[in-house]
């Protein structure tokens, strides 16, 4: 399609959702960013399950208009449409919605994609250049292909769990952040993309599977990867493992973690702490030798950060070429920093009912231009009439009729 050259990539492209929870909106939420239009298809009565999340990790995520703070994580700047899929009618009209676009994500398990009549065999009957999109929680194939999925068990089966708790040897935590979730929809609209560029040399629809499990395994490839060649896990660096790659506490209390293993960045960091008498050290004059005495320089650095502010220590060790640190931040001062605002990574937006608001931005640049970041995600059903009258064709006296029939 002819586009113009300053619209992003998937400007003029359409998908439909059907997607709960995390993983199939995050896909579809990428794809988003990138210029297509996504219409999301809801259940009339319900919605998306994560609407109504009233606690999440334990603590209060509601917000306002029937969203949560995770919804609106993963759904801004969509369309809303809702379909009763149990109906036969709201099965047509999705199919007709899917005859129109471009892409179909959903991520529900196989036998309920089947049982609703959005399985790939189904859909492509609607529309042969279909891109079909679906997030399980364990792959598509095996003895537990069909077996339900949330992020927690991603993070559990791949070993990924283990690795982010310190070892088999500590309790298992949930980290706060969906981790495995948004991987695979991230894995998704990946394979999406390659996808559309085979679609159109071929002609032919195409099917994109991605799962929990599996993203999870991809996002811990490097320790995954480890246990398969050893045999052993690679554990984290606890603080007495290296101290050259490790977080010293400050006079304030704040951290600082640097990363300085390598020759040229030990001179930087001894002269970044006003220690250059270190550089010369016999007890630390190479990597050996600090490696040796590792249990001495750790009580050394220990001492030394503790003795200043991170506020006064940052200046003093950025002034060091070639020297890699960074004070450890909280979720709640990201919107303060400079230089996340700067390459929009936080953008200021307008929510149309919490006013002026700072939004996680989309953090790729496209020729120098970052995808706008959406405002708020749609209330239930905001665009159904919209999508019928507009891009389907129906009357409104149609849309009444469905409407009084509980279709929509």
């Amino acid at each position: 399609m002819d586009q113009n050259p300053q619209a992003l990539p998937l400007t003029g492209f359409r998908v439909v959702e059907y997607g709960l929870f995390h993983a199939g909106p995050t896909c579809a939420a990428m794809l988003g960013a990138l210029g297509a239009e996504v219409i999301k298809v809801e259940n009339p009565k319900k919605g998306d399950p994560v609407r109504n999340l009233v606690r999440l990790y334990g603590q209060d995520s509601r917000l306002l208009s029937g969203r949560s703070i995770p919804f609106e994580t993963y759904n801004a700047g969509k369309k809303s449409i809702t379909f009763d899929l149990n109906d036969p009618e709201g099965r047509r009209l999705l199919h007709a919605l899917v005859a129109k676009a471009d892409i179909f994500v959903h991520n529900v398990k196989a036998t309920t994609a089947v049982a609703m009549t959005i399985d790939f065999d189904s859909l492509i009957m609607d529309n042969p250049r279909l891109v079909y999109a679906s997030v399980s929680g364990f792959g598509p194939r095996g003895p537990e292909a069909t077996r339900p999925g949330l992020d927690p068990v991603g993070l559990a089966r791949s070993g990924l769990m283990s690795v982010l708790s310190g070892g088999s040897h500590k309790p298992p935590i949930l980290p706060p952040t969906g981790m495995a979730d948004h991987m695979a929809g991230i894995m998704t609209a990946y394979g999406v993309l390659g996808a559309i560029i085979a679609r159109n040399q071929t002609g032919r629809p195409q099917r994109v599977e991605s799962s929990l499990l599996g993203g999870a395994m991809w996002l811990g490839q490097l320790n995954l990867q480890y246990a398969l060649f050893s045999g052993r896990e690679l554990l984290p660096l606890d603080h007495s493992s290296d101290p050259l790659l490790n977080s010293y506490q400050c006079k304030d209390g704040r951290w600082i973690f640097i990363a300085a293993p390598s020759e040229r960045a030990w001179p930087a960091l001894c002269n970044g702490l006003g220690l250059p008498e270190l550089v010369s050290d016999p007890r630390f004059i190479n990597f050996e030798q600090r490696w040796t005495n590792r249990a001495e320089l750790l009580r050394l650095l220990e001492g030394r950060f503790a003795s200043r502010d991170a506020s006064a220590w940052e200046p003093l060790l950025a002034a060091q070429s070639g020297l890699v640190f960074e004070i450890v931040r909280r979720p709640t001062e990201i919107h303060e920093d400079p230089q996340s605002s700067a390459n929009g990574y936080i953008s200021d937006v307008e929510h149309p009912e919490r006013g002026p608001s700072k939004r996680v931005g989309f953090p790729i640049h496209i020729n120098g231009e970052q995808p706008p970041t959406p405002a708020a995600a749609p209330i239930l059903g905001q665009h159904t009439e919209e999508v019928l009258t507009d891009l389907l064709g129906l009357s409104w006296e149609e849309v009444s009729s469905l409407r009084e029939r509980g279709t929509i």
